[in-house]
């Protein structure tokens, strides 16, 4: 058999070998024993708390009043409320830290109380962190303009934000334990359902474009569903994020279409649109090229981009020096550019060109030409055969003239076309003459001095070097019927 001192050995070997920690305390409040869990939980060392009053050493001073009133009506009434059961209390460190115990207080009688105390600082501190992490996550869910909600594998909604409750216009008590399809449209609820089946079957994680009628408007959602797990890995739900993208499809679209428009005007536009760049270095080229470049030049416009020797290789020798001349100017002096000149086709014949363009320096020194070039073979053939027409007709004007000289631009009319003229036609004719001198084109109509009919006065100015002349010539109506 134990001997009571065998008893009392194996109990305070007992006593120092448990994890938790053991305080003696007597009837005035002073602590007698103290095991080496209590120095690891408190940092008093057990020569060091024996015979300290526990009020003054483990209580934190705003409860020590407290404390020490509760403490003398359990030594004079009896109250045992806190005897036999567990509490959790606050306590001090040593270092003046603050501590959360949960203690275990019984009854020594007349050698006071013992009690067995636990941490329970660390599991406080994570309950207050959930706490505040569940607070954060639900402030979150609630002013998100996302629409959150999570349903169990039945489809019974488990949780809904405050965004679900606005968009579609239930609130979150009338729809956690219902079935989606008692809240959404069959539609909307059969699409989501399918949905979630097959992230519940594979366990991953899936992002869709769902489109969901909200009053009269239909709009697209970018919805993104998560697997809700247990600890073991087993899928107990899905939890379902959709965010509204109508705005920005909407956007996107509005933006395809105005850049198809561009690119549709761009391309259709007369000639060849482009965009030119000479680098601070010297390095120049075509940054853009409208499709018009093809009816240009008869190159793709990658040809053009990819490399500037392209151009220079079509256009006509004799104009090559020009075109270079005429954009080192407007380079040098951020003047508009413009140039006409010519090209030389792959059949060997010649296309004549008319290109402008104005320029601008970016900050990092370079300059960029914006223009157009344009194909006037078509105008530049017209302009050569009115020149050929006009030289024909001089001719022939010639020909019919009565009178027909140049002469300087004196105050009177010239003494040949006053003989011409019948003299009461003489001062609309000094009228007309005055407007020549001007520089103004003049005609007239009158009778002839020899009564044989009518003539047509025709006077043009011009200057030549420095000096205004007038050509002069007389028809002869009735010839020219």
């Amino acid at each position: 058999m134990f001997t009571l001192d065998a008893a009392t050995e194996v109990r305070n070997r007992a006593v120092d070998a448990t994890a938790l920690a053991y305080l003696h305390v007597d009837r005035a409040g002073m602590i007698r024993d103290w095991n080496p869990a209590a120095e690891r939980l408190f940092g008093w060392t057990r020569s060091e708390i024996i015979g300290r009053r526990l009020a003054d050493t483990l209580v934190p001073a705003g409860l020590r009043s407290a404390y020490n009133a509760a403490f003398a009506r359990r030594l004079v009434t009896g109250d045992g409320d806190l005897v036999g059961s567990r509490v959790e209390v606050p306590a001090v460190h040593r270092d003046g830290g603050e501590l959360q115990i949960t203690i275990n207080i019984d009854e020594l009688g007349a050698d006071g109380f013992f009690a067995y105390v636990s941490d329970r600082t660390d599991w406080h501190r994570a309950q207050q962190e959930l706490q505040r992490s569940t607070t954060l996550i639900t402030a979150i869910l609630q002013h998100t303009t996302a629409v959150v909600f999570a349903k169990d594998l039945q489809g019974r909604y488990l949780f809904v934000n405050g965004e679900y409750e606005r968009v579609f216009q239930v609130a979150a008590a009338d729809a956690v334990g219902r079935l989606e399809a008692e809240v959404l449209p069959a539609a909307v609820a059969a699409v989501g359902r399918a949905h979630d089946e097959q992230v519940a079957r594979t366990g991953v994680a899936g992002t869709a474009v769902e489109e969901v009628p909200t009053g009269d408007d239909l709009r697209q959602y970018l919805v993104t569903r998560v697997p809700l797990t247990e600890p073991d890995g087993t899928v107990y739900g899905i939890c379902t994020i959709a965010i509204d993208d109508t705005a920005r499809r909407r956007s996107e679209a509005a933006l395809a279409a105005r850049e198809k428009q561009f690119w549709t005007t761009v391309n259709n536009a007369p000639g060849m649109l482009y965009q030119f760049r000479t680098g601070a270095d010297g390095d120049s080229g075509f940054t853009f090229v409208s499709e018009g470049c093809r009816d240009i030049f008869g190159l793709e416009p990658g040809d053009l981009i990819t490399s500037m020797r392209r151009l220079s290789e079509v256009i006509a020798p004799e104009d090559l020096e020009s075109y270079l001349a005429s954009v080192q100017e407007s380079a040098r002096t951020l003047q508009p550019w413009s140039w006409r000149g010519s090209m030389i086709c792959r059949d060997g014949s010649r296309r004549w060109l008319y290109g402008v363009s104005r320029p601008h320096r970016e900050p990092d020194g370079s300059i960029i030409w914006d223009g157009m070039m344009l194909d006037r073979t078509r105008e530049r053939h017209t302009e050569a055969d009115l020149a050929e027409l006009r030289r024909e007709m001089t001719g022939l004007t010639e020909q019919l003239a009565v009178l027909s000289l140049v002469t300087g631009a004196d105050t009177a009319p010239a003494p040949a076309l006053t003989t011409l003229v019948e003299a009461a036609e003489h001062e609309t004719l000094d009228r007309i003459w005055a407007a020549a001198r001007e520089g103004k084109p003049a005609d007239m109509r009158c009778a002839r001095a020899d009564g044989r009919g009518r003539l047509w006065v025709r006077l043009r100015p011009r200057v030549e070097d420095g000096e205004v002349l007038i050509e002069v010539a007389c028809f002869d109506l009735g010839r020219m019927a």
